[in-house]
């Protein structure tokens, strides 16, 4: 019961930011959306910022699972690309108030992951340290977190496919070279 009153507040929050920004929603503006308590959202999350970090960590752990089980990042990605622009009022509005530093964590995690499996794929012939994977899979999502906010910041113009079409050719053509250099810059002191 405890994750399915989770799933209707995350579903209350989702639709209420479809017409106002995150700073504009109460506790009471969920609860009644979804006909609960106060106690009760309380009994679940500290706050409507807590609630969303929520949010977030359900849909990365629901998208990493899905398709790392089947070795299939490029979906995920495009995945999580459709979920952004699927949600767009719902992103646009949370970038727009107070609080997109949790936007920020939510595709700096969704990223990662995404860059993270697609290193490991190409370091299963090669050794390379963990260091050199996770400077290799930062760098990647860096690059692709900035292209996003720039993507939501202008108003989501360009389609989800779009957009995994290039990180998809970027990270095909780049990434043994940059293990390679990760390597190397991992084993600088």
């Amino acid at each position: 019961m405890s994750k399915l009153t989770q799933r209707a507040m995350a579903q209350a929050i989702s639709q209420l930011l479809q017409t106002r920004t995150l700073d504009k929603i109460t506790i009471k503006d969920i609860t009644d959306a979804c006909g609960l308590t106060r106690n009760t959202f309380y009994y679940h999350f500290h706050d409507v910022y807590d609630l969303l970090r929520w949010l977030f960590e359900e849909k990365t752990r629901e998208i990493t699972e899905r398709y790392e089980a089947q070795d299939d990042w490029e979906g995920g990605l495009e995945e999580t690309l459709h979920y952004l622009y699927d949600h767009r009022d719902m992103f646009l509005h949370i970038y727009e108030s107070i609080s997109d530093d949790l936007l920020l964590r939510f595709i700096n995690e969704v990223m990662y992951q995404h860059a993270e499996v697609i290193v490991r794929k190409y370091t299963r012939d090669k050794k390379y340290s963990e260091r050199a994977i996770w400077i290799t899979a930062t760098f990647y999502m860096d690059a692709a977190v900035g292209d996003v906010f720039q993507w939501i910041s202008s108003g989501m113009n360009r389609t989800p496919e779009h957009l995994a079409q290039v990180y998809n050719t970027l990270f095909h053509g780049t990434v043994q070279a940059l293990l390679d250099s990760a390597e190397k810059a991992a084993k600088v002191k």
